[in-house]
């Protein structure tokens, strides 16, 4: 089972970081500990993501001030 624990402590990590600055608002692709790129709508970071590391695991949050916004994942389930 993924869990993307790594992934949540990046962007928590980074979150500081980005608030303020012009990423705030977009979404973010975060890989392992990496944040690999922004995107202004949740569809176009999906897409890049899905293109990029296909069924790998990797994580899009919005980068929000409010740590109650929704952060987005996938289940792919057993194979």
């Amino acid at each position: 089972m993924v869990t993307l624990q790594r992934e949540f402590a990046a962007y928590e990590a980074a979150l500081p970081a980005l608030l303020g600055s012009s990423k705030e608002g977009k979404y973010v692709v975060i890989r392992g500990e990496q944040l690999c790129d922004f995107f202004a709508s949740y569809e176009a970071a999906l897409n890049w993501a899905y293109d990029r590391f296909g069924l790998e695991p990797f994580f899009v949050k919005l980068v929000a001030p409010d740590q109650s916004k929704v952060h987005y994942t996938r289940d792919l389930g057993p194979w």
